[in-house]
């Protein structure tokens, strides 16, 4: 199982804004009509100062060949939305707000043009994208993991659309431990447990007693499997 790290950069994420003597005309009173923006979704995000990172999380094609989107964004929410409503291959869309800087985004989008997007590449190959994809700054990063061929063979194909560059290929040994690698089965359960209860709200919801009440254990046993489950994450988080 192998893997490429890439970068896209370069392109022009679409059409660009129509020359002004493609779709200016004037009227009988000597009114110009203003030129039409042509872009695609994705090249009127790119030029938003307002939007400062996208990560796509997942995406699939359906059977009626939507492409279903999965991605959070960090940025203006109101002009992530206003794109959204102007880009008509955009065929539907929900934003769920975290704060007033970040939020996710479902989008479903008319499947693209094969000779126009650089997607085209990703729908011909056998390889799957280990996610987050990562737009920032109008740059793409992201992880191809499959047979090295099938690898070649899309960094190829998106090469003759944008300009990519390889930052790293190999085997796949996955992205490095998780935070939850480093608890015991127990010591989860017991995070699970206060998380659940509240009580790490502010104020605080739920106390040891109800934690060890989930658990089947004294309180003294709740709090040493916390206390060890914490020094354990934060090991984690800092290392």
């Amino acid at each position: 199982m192998r893997f490429v790290e890439v970068t896209v950069a370069g392109d022009d994420w679409g059409e660009e804004v129509a020359d002004e003597g493609d779709n200016e005309s004037e009227a009988s009173d000597g009114n110009e009509t203003a030129p039409t923006d042509t872009r695609s979704f994705d090249a009127r995000i790119a030029a938003e100062d307002a939007i400062v990172r996208e990560e796509l999380l997942n995406w699939r094609m359906s059977w009626n060949d939507v492409l279903n989107q999965l991605l959070f964004v960090v940025g203006d929410r109101t002009v992530y939305e206003a794109a959204l409503e102007s880009a008509p291959e955009i065929v539907g869309y929900e934003l769920k707000p975290v704060d007033d800087e970040r939020f996710y985004a479902y989008v479903q989008e008319d499947s693209p043009d094969a000779d126009q997007s650089w997607w085209a590449a990703f729908f011909s190959h056998d390889f799957i994208h280990v996610p987050p994809v990562v737009v920032e700054d109008g740059v793409v990063r992201l992880t191809l993991l499959g047979e090295f061929e099938a690898l070649r063979e899309v960094v190829d194909d998106l090469s003759s659309t944008v300009t990519v560059e390889i930052e790293e290929i190999g085997d796949y040994r996955g992205r490095g431990p998780r935070v939850t690698d480093q608890l015991t089965a127990r010591q989860y359960r017991a995070l699970r447990q206060a998380v659940d209860c509240g009580y790490y709200e502010i104020p605080r919801e739920g106390s040891l007693a109800d934690i060890a009440a989930a658990l089947d254990c004294t309180e003294s046993t709740a709090s040493d499997l916390l206390r060890r489950a914490e020094r354990a994450v934060m090991q984690s988080v800092l290392s």
